[in-house]
């Protein structure tokens, strides 16, 4: 088995246990163009005459840029991948092959944002739209660039499927926006379960909560269903006291009273109590914390979680227990597979492929094996 993925907006390829890195050839020359623009024009803000006028700035080494992948998916032997540059979205296709760097384009354009997408049989189903909060489901037969559009109304659908028992079904999770009076989306609804009969036009939705977000639908061979289910909104962090903070009361009235007496000698005294520090509040460190949190549908991961798993200090899931993988038989019965999933991809044989946002797992049965460690894995391809 061959799994594709995307990671922190880039894509890695597993095969036979090892990984590697396939090139996103337009992120590369547009890092390459802003590379080259920074470094005809860095004369302005360097040097002796940038300091005499006052346009000296300091370097921080390393470019940044706006990039986004915002799906995967394989057709006909190659791999179809969505960016978003600054304002810009596209599509490309490519060859699985890391070493073959021709690339093709697909469609592209500064009025139009892209979703997921998913493939088969070489047809294309894309969530599309003029921005992230107005996606619908369109179809497309790649590398034309020509589409239809299937859904519109002031709503986001989302994470497109094709059916693999149902002929020309397409399932995706649709939410309402919700504005305010200048026009603004202030709140998106619940998110809920739906399907588009391509043949007939005709869409239904299946599974609705108005406490509940139905994420990532999908159906094998045999017409079970799956989907992420979770909390609306995502995970949140529940308010009030817990014993804990009362336990810890002592120490943090201690600890406030000694920072205050520290910037109160720091600011009077010009010297801190604490030997190797300038006595003021250092917000730098819970800028930084607060500035690598991230949001997947709603859930906030924070730093410290993430700091842990980068150290390897915690094995569980990174996303929350309260968003599950469910299976639903075709009598509605349903059965949770799996705690923590992030994305998850479904097998012909009826294993599943998981990420819980800290590795990758191969689900059989009861039993579960480690592919590998990936960090926050998302758009699972596999080519079996």
């Amino acid at each position: 088995m061959k799994i594709t993925y995307t990671s922190e907006n880039k894509i890695y390829r597993i095969d036979g246990g090892n990984k590697s890195e396939i090139p996103c050839g337009r992120i590369d020359k547009y890092k390459e163009t802003l590379e080259s623009i920074r470094r005809r024009t860095e004369w302005k803000t360097t040097g002796t005459g940038a300091m005499f006028t006052g346009a000296a700035r300091e370097s921080t080494g390393e470019l940044v840029i706006s990039a986004r992948i915002t799906g995967l998916c394989e057709n006909k032997g190659e791999l179809i991948y969505g960016v978003k540059l600054d304002e810009s979205s596209s599509l490309y296709h490519r060859s699985f092959d890391r070493s073959d760097m021709n690339e093709g384009l697909i469609l592209s354009g500064n009025d139009l944002c892209f979703g997921a997408f998913d493939c088969l049989d070489g047809k294309m189903a894309v969530s599309l739209g003029t921005n992230p909060s107005e996606l619908h489901i369109a179809v497309m037969e790649p590398p034309a660039s020509a589409y239809e559009e299937l859904t519109d109304g002031d709503s986001s659908e989302e994470n497109p499927y094709w059916s693999r028992c149902h002929q020309n079904r397409i399932y995706f999770s649709s939410a309402g926006n919700g504005r305010n009076e200048y026009g603004a989306v202030a709140a998106v609804s619940p998110r809920s379960g739906c399907y588009i009969d391509v043949d007939r036009g005709a869409m239904e939705e299946f599974l609705s909560d108005p406490k509940v977000d139905f994420l990532r639908i999908k159906d094998d061979r045999y017409g079970n269903i799956f989907y992420i289910r979770q909390p609306y909104g995502g995970e949140r962090e529940k308010e009030g006291f817990k014993f804990t903070d009362i336990l810890l009361f002592p120490y943090r009235i201690l600890k406030g009273f000694f920072g205050w007496l520290n910037f109160v000698c720091t600011i009077w005294g010009g010297e801190s109590l604490k030997s190797g520090s300038n006595g003021l509040p250092g917000s730098a460190k819970a800028k930084q914390r607060s500035e690598r949190d991230i949001i997947i549908d709603g859930n906030i991961i924070k730093a410290e979680k993430l700091a842990k798993e980068e150290d390897g200090k915690d094995n569980a899931p990174l996303m929350p227990v309260s968003r599950v993988l469910v299976r639903r038989e075709a009598d509605g019965s349903e059965t949770v597979v799996k705690k923590g999933v992030l994305d998850y991809a479904l097998c012909g044989d009826g294993k599943i492929v998981i990420s819980d946002g800290r590795r990758i797992t191969l689900l059989d049965g009861d039993n579960e094996q480690v592919i590998a460690k990936a960090r926050l894995a998302v758009n699972l391809v596999l080519e079996e």
